[in-house]
Formats: C-alpha cells, sequence, structure tokens
C-alpha cells in the first residue's frame, strides 16, 4: 500500500491534538514504532473542563480504575507529582490508593486490542426484556459513554469481520445500540500496515470514516524519548548507528520466524537489562542472550560489542560521582599491573582537567580523595596539584589527605630520583703543569 504523506512523531502528535473529539482518526504503520505510545502521550496533551471539578474526577477515577492504562497513567504521575501542593486533596490515600484523576493529566485511556475480540466483546451481550431481545453494553464501552476518554482500539485491520463492522458505527456518529459517546471522548484507530504482515485490506468504505495518519518516526523521535527513558549506554549506541535503517527499525526482507529489532523491542530489552543489571556488567555472557532474544542475534552482538567497549572508557564524570563502581570497572578491563598503571594516568588527566577549574561538592571531594589514595604515587600528585589550584577544593581537600600526604611523599621523592636520567659528568679541569 502506498501512502501519500509519512509523518514523524512530533509533527503526528500536532495533529492528533488538533484534530475535534467529533474525528475518528486512524494510525497506519509497521508493528512496534511507536503508535500506541504516541497516542497514549496525545492522551496526556488534551485537557477537558471536566476534570476541572474535584467530584466529578472522583467519580471518574472511582470508574475507569478498573482500567489497566488508567491505574498506570496515574501511578507515574503521581510518582512525579505527590509532593507537590498543587495537586493536594487527589495524591493517594487509603480509599484512593492510585490517587485520584487531575485535569493535568489530560484523558484517561480506554483501551481494547480488536484482534482479540469477538462480537460480543464489543456489541455486548443479548438477553430478554420485557421489551423483546436487547444488549447490554460492555463495561469498557460505557466508560467512553460516561466519561471523557481516550478509546483506543488497536489493530483493527486484524479483528474479525464482524468486530470490524461493529467500529463503523462508532467511526461515523459515535454512538452504538442507544447509546452515545460522551462529548469528550476522541477515538483512536490503529492498523500494523506492510506486505509481510499477517492483516486484511480494507475497503474504500471503511477508509471513508476515517482520518487516516501514516506514522513514520524518525531516529530523531526515538533518541528524544529514549534520553529520559533509556539507559545512556543504549542512545549512545543508536545514535553512533543513526543512518543505519536496519538496526532502530528492521526494514529489510523478514525471513519466517527470525527475531528482528524495533523501537518497541530496544525499549523492551532496555527495560530488562535495567532490571537485571547487566548495564554494569557487560562481559557477562547473558547480556548477550538477552540481546539477541530481543532484537535478533545480529542487532544483539553489535550492541554487546559497543556496551563492552564503552566499559572501557571511563570519565571523569564517573570518578567524581562514584569512584568505587568507577575503580571496580576499570579492574575489570585492566588484568595486569601496568594495564592499571596507564589507566590511572590517563584518567588523572581526565579528572585533573576538571578540578584544575572547578570548585568541587563535598561528594565529588570524597571520591576525588579516594582516587588519590588508590592511584598510583604519580597520577596521584598531579591530582592533587591540579585540585590546588582552586582554595576552596584545597581548603577541602587537604585535610582528608594530611595523614597519606605524609606517608607517600617520600615514595614520591624516590620515584622521581628513580626515573630522572643520569646527569652527565662535567669535564675535569685541566692539570696544572709542573714548574
Amino acid at each position: 500500500m502506498a501512502n501519500e504523506f509519512n509523518m514523524n512523531m512530533g509533527n503526528f502528535q500536532k495533529l492528533l491534538c488538533a484534530f475535534s473529539a467529533n474525528r475518528a482518526v486512524m494510525v497506519r504503520g509497521r508493528p512496534g514504532i511507536g503508535k500506541s505510545q504516541g497516542i497514549y502521550q496525545v492522551a496526556e496533551k488534551i485537557p477537558v473542563d471536566e476534570y476541572k471539578d474535584y467530584a466529578f474526577c472522583g467519580k471518574a477515577t472511582q470508574a475507569l480504575v478498573a482500567e489497566s492504562s488508567v491505574v498506570k497513567a496515574l501511578d507515574k504521575f503521581w510518582l512525579k507529582n505527590a509532593s507537590n501542593e498543587k495537586y493536594f486533596g487527589y495524591t493517594p490515600t487509603k480509599h484512593m490508593p492510585h490517587g485520584t484523576w487531575h485535569h493535568d493529566m489530560g484523558l484517561p485511556v480506554v483501551e481494547r486490542r480488536l484482534s482479540q475480540m469477538t462480537e460480543g466483546d464489543i456489541v455486548g451481550l443479548p438477553f430478554d426484556s420485557e421489551h423483546g431481545t436487547i444488549f447490554k453494553q460492555c463495561a469498557w464501552l460505557t466508560l467512553t459513554c460516561r466519561f471523557p476518554c481516550a478509546l483506543f482500539l488497536d489493530e483493527l485491520n486484524r479483528a474479525i469481520k464482524g468486530v470490524e463492522q461493529a467500529t463503523f458505527q462508532l467511526a461515523d456518529s459515535k454512538a452504538f445500540y442507544g447509546m452515545s459517546l460522551h462529548e469528550g471522548t476522541r477515538m483512536y484507530i490503529a492498523c500494523n500496515i506492510g506486505d509481510q504482515f499477517d492483516v486484511t485490506s480494507m475497503d474504500p468504505a471503511a477508509i471513508s470514516r476515517y482520518a487516516i495518519i501514516d506514522l513514520e518516526p524518525s531516529v530523531g523521535d526515538w533518541l528524544e524519548w529514549a534520553k529520559d527513558n533509556c539507559d545512556p549506554c543504549l542512545v549512545e549506541f543508536i545514535r553512533s548507528n543513526e543512518h543505519n535503517d536496519k538496526l532502530l527499525d528492521f526494514q529489510g526482507v523478514h525471513e519466517p520466524n527470525t527475531k528482528y529489532p524495533d523501537r518497541r523491542a530496544w525499549g523492551n530489552l532496555d527495560a530488562e537489562l535495567r532490571y537485571a543489571g547487566l548495564y554494569s556488567n557487560p562481559e557477562e555472557k547473558t547480556f548477550l542472550w538477552m540481546a539477541a532474544s530481543m532484537v535478533g542475534f545480529a542487532a544483539g552482538n553489535k550492541f554487546w560489542d559497543f556496551a563492552k567497549n564503552r566499559l572501557n572508557d571511563i570519565t571523569a564524570k564517573d570518578v567524581l560521582t562514584d569512584w568505587p563502581k568507577a575503580k571496580k570497572r576499570l579492574e575489570s578491563f585492566c588484568d595486569t599491573p601496568e594495564k592499571k598503571n596507564v589507566k590511572y594516568v590517563e584518567l588523572s588527566q581526565l579528572v585533573g582537567d576538571v578540578v584544575s577549574k572547578t570548585t568541587m561538592t563535598k561528594p565529588q571531594i570524597l571520591n576525588l580523595v579516594a582516587f588519590i589514595k588508590e592511584a598510583p604515587a604519580e597520577p596521584a600528585t598531579a591530582v592533587f596539584q591540579a585540585a590546588s589550584q582552586i582554595q576552596e577544593n584545597i581548603v577541602a581537600i587537604h585535610p582528608l589527605l594530611k595523614e597519606y600526604l605524609i606517608r607517600i611523599l617520600p615514595t614520591m621523592t624516590k620515584e622521581k630520583k628513580e626515573v630522572e636520567p643520569e646527569t652527565v659528568p662535567s669535564t675535569p679541569a685541566p692539570k696544572k703543569r709542573g714548574k
């Protein structure tokens, strides 16, 4: 299917926010590129006046808290804002353990995957009444009629025909079996596209019901998101391979039953590597196995090599922020005393450049002192002298190093003499001639 135009994530979100609640929007794109995440991010940006009312927010929260997506949104928001006085009365309590929905949170999302539904899951179940057979609407759909929500229906073109047909009336009129969606509820549909995916084509009558957006996010879109959500190691890896169109999102021919990387897979891998603590120990084969299982062997092995090599690059910031951790990394790849001494000399230069120009904080002072005490005499002296160029630093450092300096100075003097070149003997004075 040829796309009339493609949009990156920034323009996609801007456009989606510009549509009114009357317009059903279909977002198409390859699996794993961020369609769902983009819709959730848009929902957070759409304020609705009803949620300015505290009592309404309480009722909505009690009803919507059965939705896992709403619980996640509440927990995420209050983790960041629980101490903000602006939200007094909304934060989690004994009776509202997840807190209360607030106007600043935008629209709560009610999500359903249409590929997993039968007609009864959306039409409702029939039962007899005094007026004949009627359908009792499903609770999740009722919520979107009572409260303003983002109704997100995923994988429409993987749904059975009956479920697909049932969504058309919602898209046309926001009404269904005698009930209407809340006037503030917005309807979003997501579809996977591509000849290699098990999806069904949609007829023109179906497509005409929606505003169609073909999402094609850039690598920059992912990096912007990842800088606040992923480990710097992964961010640096993707950035260093920014022009490799098969790494972040594999776009070649998919071999059957073969694992390939996509944005969702990289995000999931990052979460698992952090959970297992493998970023601090990438030499472990488990790192490779985990990466290969989630993004495929080729991409996983490349990332593993990058992570191992990156481990060797200890920065001045690493030393001044957490020297014990940096020391552990240093010792893991310096397997001989010679390599270790070379690395200490290299670090003394990097750290010296920083401490000679910066007034250090107390934690930085403590890490610097620990580094000086454990480094060989020559790089230790170099760093001490660099830090001494700023009075505040030397005043803070000297009391912590007084005994150490007394003990180490003779050693440093001895080492200096041993490396000094032999002096050239002076030419002897000519002998005096006898009379």
